[in-house]
C-alpha cells in the first residue's frame, strides 16, 4: 500500500508540474519575421490547447477557423512560431481580449535580420507539432538587445505561493497525526 501511495502522489506530481508548465506564462526574446491569419483545422485530439468557442472564435462549415500567427527567430537561429488567440474567461485565465491589437503591435515590430527589433514575448502553452499546437502570445514589447532576458514575475509569484500553501497543508497533515496518535495512545491506556 505504501509505495502505491508513492506512485500515485508521483504521478499527481508530475500532472500539476505539466498544468503549471503548460499555463504559466513564460518569457522569451526574440526577432518578429512576419504576421499572418491562416484557416486553421484544428484537429479533435488537440482542441484542448485551442482557444473555446467562448471566447468569440468562429469556425466556417468545414471545421476551420482563421486564426492569427507570429512567426519569431530566436537569437539562437532557431524559430518559433506562435498563436494570437483570445483567451476570454476559459483556462488558462488571462482574460486576454485584445488579440487584434497584439497582432498590430507584433506587425508594427516586424524586423530584418540586417536591422533586427529584438521583443520580450510572454505566451504560454506548448508547441507540439505532431498535435499542430502552438504557445499562445500574451504581450509583447521591445527589449535593448538579444542577451536581455527579463524576469517572469508572474510565474514567479504563483509558484511561491503554492509552494507556501504546500508548505502549509504538510504542516497541517503532520499535526493531524500527531494529534491522531496521541489520542489512539491515550485510548490503548
Amino acid at each position: 500500500m505504501y509505495y502505491a501511495r508513492v506512485v500515485m502522489g508521483v504521478l499527481f506530481g508530475i500532472f500539476v508540474f505539466a498544468l503549471l508548465d503548460y499555463a504559466l506564462p513564460s518569457r522569451e526574446t526574440v526577432r518578429i519575421t512576419n504576421t499572418y491569419n491562416r484557416l486553421t483545422a484544428i484537429p479533435p485530439s488537440a482542441s484542448i490547447f485551442w482557444a473555446s468557442d467562448s471566447t468569440g472564435t468562429v469556425e466556417n462549415a468545414q471545421g476551420q477557423r482563421d486564426v492569427r500567427f507570429i512567426d519569431t527567430v530566436r537569437p539562437n537561429g532557431r524559430v518559433r512560431v506562435y498563436r494570437n488567440e483570445d483567451t476570454g474567461w476559459v483556462w488558462p485565465p488571462y482574460f486576454k481580449y485584445d488579440s487584434a491589437n497584439l497582432q498590430a503591435m507584433a506587425t508594427n515590430l516586424q524586423s530584418p535580420a540586417g536591422a533586427p527589433v529584438w521583443v520580450n514575448v510572454s505566451a504560454y502553452g506548448w508547441r507540439m507539432p505532431w498535435l499542430s499546437t502552438y504557445p499562445n502570445m500574451i504581450s509583447v514589447r521591445v527589449v535593448e538587445g538579444p542577451n536581455e532576458r527579463p524576469v517572469n514575475w508572474p510565474a514567479m509569484l504563483i509558484c511561491a505561493v503554492m509552494l507556501a500553501l504546500l508548505a502549509l497543508l504538510w504542516r497541517m497533515w503532520a499535526q493531524f497525526r500527531q494529534r491522531g496518535q496521541v489520542r489512539l495512545n491515550r485510548w490503548r491506556t
